[in-house]
């Protein structure tokens, strides 16, 4: 075997966290679209709908749930196509704004939040088997651990282990999608979703909303890189993106919206057990929590590659390795009920994540100057706290989208303090 041989073979086990992805290991627009389609329909899409659409009456919630959606699509677009054209992980891209070092800052922070989706949803999965079946003889926590094991397996196997899931979990979901959507109907009827108003006490604001519906996704979108970069062509990344959030993450969070407000039930297991839906719920949502849940993993997985990056390790440590960590984590924070814990994580990383985008569009677009060989680039570090700070004052003072706010502020401010400070702060680049 060769040293060409070597290195590729080498590159593959650590799934390219560090270089262009090759021509040849490129991927079709339906691959592409499938995977991107598959990693956006999540059980968490109708739990986050529900536990919102619970607490807003259901224009409100409609209309928080499509400018949240909004947003994503514009930052997964254009992440995606940057990827695709660089070939390059979220982790390296963010390296080339933030600075060696000061990107595992958001490394660790994706982890965290893979981490918290997985067990999120394993909690939420466990739960609905014992709700399905009576005589489910495991304890959820013992259950949703057993879950977790599972999804792994297919992100062990890196981008084609997704895929293959992903072409089973697609169809799943547009099943679900429809089924509660005539139950809706027929059972509770539009008329009193339509008319849906929560109760005072528990009514929540739009820009919480608004927050919870981007903080939901913000993490799956900021990590979008890592399955776009494998794009044959950034026309590929321009229509897959947008329909991927369009079918799994809009469409599942109304579907979660109005299950809730139809049945009057914020938990969306016992809501549409009330439908009478808990076994098909059951069987669809086998994959289509899985083809989530497998892409956080190994998102998750290339984030602690780039964390590690500047350690003796260099960051080169087997994928499988690193996918088995995550997953071990998920599973210990599942077992202890993690979705009691969802909101208030949904909201703070709605705010300390949007500030990440704008920096790396704003790096690739207008400002040009690779930070990557520099280990912390304070312009970024000064932007993302000025980021942080302008999003959490805006959900606080409930002041149109935080979440939006925060990336737009961001990627203004690193624009200007780039052309103006980088001459004195990153001289040496």
């Amino acid at each position: 075997m060769n040293k060409s041989t070597d290195k590729k073979s080498s590159s593959s086990e650590i799934e390219f966290a560090f270089e262009e992805v090759p021509d040849s290991a490129r991927k079709s627009l339906g691959s592409i679209l499938v995977i991107l389609t598959g990693y956006t329909i999540s059980l968490s899409n109708f739990v986050t709908g529900a536990t919102v659409g619970f607490k807003m009456p259901f224009q409100q919630a409609i209309l928080a749930c499509g400018l949240g959606n909004l947003m994503l699509i514009v930052v997964a677009t254009l992440l995606g196509i940057i990827s695709c054209r660089t070939g390059l992980t979220t982790s390296v891209l963010a390296r080339k704004s933030m600075g060696g070092r000061s990107s595992a800052i958001l490394s660790f922070l994706l982890a965290v939040s893979a981490v918290n989706w997985i067990a999120v949803n394993a909690d939420t999965f466990a739960k609905l088997i014992g709700s399905t079946f009576s005589w489910w003889p495991i304890p959820v926590g013992i259950t949703a651990i057993i879950v977790v094991a599972l999804w792994a397996q297919s992100a062990i196997r890196g981008v084609n282990g997704l895929e293959i899931v992903s072409w089973l979990g697609v169809p799943c979901a547009i099943v679900l999608t429809i089924a509660c959507a005539i139950a809706i109907g027929t059972k509770a009827g539009y008329a009193s979703v339509f008319a849906y108003t929560p109760p005072s006490d528990l009514q929540i604001s739009f820009a919480a909303g608004s927050t919870s519906f981007v903080g939901a996704w913000i993490f799956g979108c900021i990590v979008s890189p890592d399955v776009c970069r494998y794009a044959k062509s950034s026309k590929h990344v321009s229509v897959g993106a947008p329909i991927a959030v369009a079918i799994g993450l809009f469409g599942l969070e109304v579907i979660g919206i109005m299950t809730a407000q139809a049945t009057k039930q914020s938990d969306f297991v016992p809501a549409t057990a009330a439908l009478g839906l808990g076994v098909l719920v059951f069987i669809c949502a086998i994959f289509c929590v899985w083809t989530t849940q497998d892409n956080n993993i190994y998102s998750a997985g290339l984030a602690l590659q780039n964390v590690m990056k500047d350690t003796k390790l260099e960051g080169k440590i087997k994928h499988a390795w690193l996918a088995i960590g995550i997953a071990t984590a998920a599973a210990i924070f599942a077992a202890v009920g993690a979705t009691k814990y969802l909101l208030p994580v949904v909201q703070t990383l709605s705010v300390l994540l949007p500030p990440i985008p704008g920096m790396i569009i704003a790096e690739h677009y207008f400002v040009g100057r690779s930070k990557e060989k520099k280990p912390i680039n304070w312009v970024a570090m000064i932007t993302w706290v000025i980021g942080t700070g302008v999003g959490y004052i805006a959900l606080q003072y409930n002041f149109l989208v935080p979440a939006i706010v925060s990336m737009v502020v961001t990627f203004v401010c690193y624009i200007l303090l780039s052309k103006t400070l980088d001459s004195v702060m990153n001289k040496d680049i």
